[in-house]
């Protein structure tokens, strides 16, 4: 009966942690038992052995490996549909905030872009809302609000 490498690793590797940790630990307590810190410096001890033998162990299992590419897959993707919305979502996003830092475009403001008048009444960092004097909703993303001539009302700076 042939045993396969990674138990006998696994089963190596967990005899010699736990000897190792129980010849630690007496030397610990003998020589360093009269040190305030020396709970704290055994519990961080066996923290960071535990924490070392289980990455070595997923090693052995080959199970990092499976994260890693698992990992790798999922930034692929994530690459490939954030090039998909930066026009859409990116873009507009960055208008959104160069729009927060400007003194002349703020709610209650009444501007006219594009041949369309209306006041702002909502700002997001994807959007900007206007109400035409008729009582129409004018949504405009800001990307296009940044880009196009905006046309501010001087009477509604004054307020």
């Amino acid at each position: 009966m042939i045993v396969d490498p990674r138990i006998a690793t696994t089963i190596i590797v967990i005899a010699a942690v736990v000897v190792f940790r129980v010849i630690l630990g007496d030397l610990l307590k003998r020589k360093l038992q009269k040190l305030s810190g020396y709970q704290l410096l055994a519990n961080t001890l066996t923290a960071i052995l535990g924490v070392a033998i289980v990455i070595y162990l997923l090693n052995v299992w080959g199970i990092i490996r499976a994260l890693v590419e698992l990992f790798l897959a999922f930034s692929a993707i994530t690459a490939v549909l954030l090039f998909a919305v930066k026009d859409i979502w990116i873009s507009n996003i960055l208008a959104g905030i160069s729009l927060i830092g400007d003194k002349h475009v703020k709610v209650g403001t009444e501007v006219e872009i594009d041949g369309k008048r209306g006041r702002i009444f909502e700002m997001t960092l994807t959007l900007t809302k206007l109400r035409a004097a008729n009582g129409q909703l004018i949504i405009i993303p800001n990307q296009k609000f940044r880009a196009a001539v905006v046309v501010v009302s001087p009477r509604s700076e004054k307020r």
